[in-house]
């Protein structure tokens, strides 16, 4: 059985799309997605199973619309996959939380560097590969102009900073030793 991480999008934000997580938790056990813990209040999961990622995104957002009333994006990746992120990360372990992490559903189309390169400010910086884009946000992502128009770009995303990202890991290792 692979170990997987889901990435729910949207949940738990000013009051928007409620997840609270033992209930969630208890959803995942529903399911039979075997191992299922979370962490913190914005969406992670961490389980095994023997069902594809497409198949995986389908019964987790399914299961939450009929329980809580609403269906977020679902981005599922493998622990091997989280570290390669993690791997693939080109800013410093010390810029710490500053550091975010996009897991896409798909690759941005090359252009996309131009456009982001006209909304970065000078000390902001990002790099994308494949379906991951990271962003350097010094200020942080609360007033940033980059990380705004991110957010609104047309493709299923949610991002996670260097902490969360870790503590997944650490999370999915401890359940692929079990």
């Amino acid at each position: 059985m692979t170990v997987w991480i889901a990435l729910l999008r949207a949940v738990n934000v000013s009051g928007v799309n409620t997840l609270p997580m033992e209930p969630f938790r208890a959803l995942l056990d529903e399911l039979r997605l075997e191992g299922a813990r979370t962490y913190i209040q914005s969406g992670n999961a961490v389980f095994r199973s023997a069902q594809s990622a497409g198949a995986l995104q389908a019964l987790i957002a399914d299961g939450v619309l009929k329980r809580f009333g609403f269906r977020p994006p679902v981005l599922m990746r493998t622990l091997a996959e989280m570290e390669a992120a993690h791997r693939g990360c080109p800013f410093t372990v010390e810029a710490g939380e500053k550091v975010f992490f996009h897991f896409m559903e798909r690759e941005l189309p090359r252009a996309t560097g131009d456009f982001l390169k006209s909304l970065a400010t000078a000390e902001e910086r990002y790099a994308f590969q494949g379906r991951m884009l990271w962003l350097h946000l010094p200020g942080g992502a609360g007033r940033s102009k980059l990380a705004d128009r991110v957010g609104r770009l047309p493709i299923d995303m949610t991002a996670r900073n260097l902490k969360t990202v870790e503590a997944l890991i650490a999370l999915a290792r401890k359940l692929e030793a079990a």
